[in-house]
């Protein structure tokens, strides 16, 4: 297992650390059915080539993923179906935004332009989800009533990056193919 960290990745375009835990986690964009957010502990196996998002959404077991020596598979923190190109994580580091943002997630998707807020559970190892929010406690977004529920930011050009800036304010990057790759630099304030 020393040879690696994880496996069975596809296409990840975020990895960011938990500053309170220490822990890594990631974004990846699937083929065309899932993207997910993962909490990924040394010897993850994150199941690519054989399924994206939960196994429940799939049909195979664990039996069927390639497995070495100290791995684990683990389902998504958070899956989005279908796939909407999921770019960068980040924890924001500050309370400028107010305590309810504070070393909370946030991610963004290149497709939609939008930017979608979590909140971590006490453990820091999945997300909490409010009543308005019922139709989440699966832990996918299936559609645009259980995306809206999580967006907190729409109508960007495609995110690519998302950073707490050194004065404490949520910055965001965008790519915009139409303007020949030219983004902006949003700030984030309330």
């Amino acid at each position: 297992m020393g040879k690696y960290y994880g496996y069975g990745v596809r296409n990840s375009f975020g990895l960011a650390v938990d500053p309170l835990t220490g822990v890594l986690w990631d974004t990846e964009n699937g083929d065309k059915d899932f993207d997910e957010i993962n909490l990924a502990k040394p010897g993850f196996n994150s199941g690519w080539r054989q399924l994206m998002g939960p196994l429940s959404e799939n049909k195979i077991s664990v039996n069927n993923l390639v497995r070495f020596s100290g791995s684990h598979y683990s389902d998504p923190v958070f899956s989005f179906a279908p796939s909407l190109g999921v770019t960068d994580i980040q924890f924001f580091n500050s309370t400028k935004l107010g305590d309810k943002y504070a070393n909370n997630v946030f991610v963004g998707d290149i497709n939609h332009g939008n930017l979608y807020f979590f909140m971590l559970n006490k453990t820091r190892t999945g997300f909490v989800f409010g009543q308005n929010e019922r139709n989440l406690m699966d832990s996918v977004a299936n559609g645009e009533k259980e995306l809206s529920e999580v967006t907190l930011g729409a109508g960007f050009a495609g995110i690519t990056d998302i950073k707490t800036g050194p004065d404490g304010y949520l910055y965001i990057l965008t790519f915009d193919e139409e303007s020949h790759g030219a983004g902006k630099i949003y700030r984030i304030s309330h």
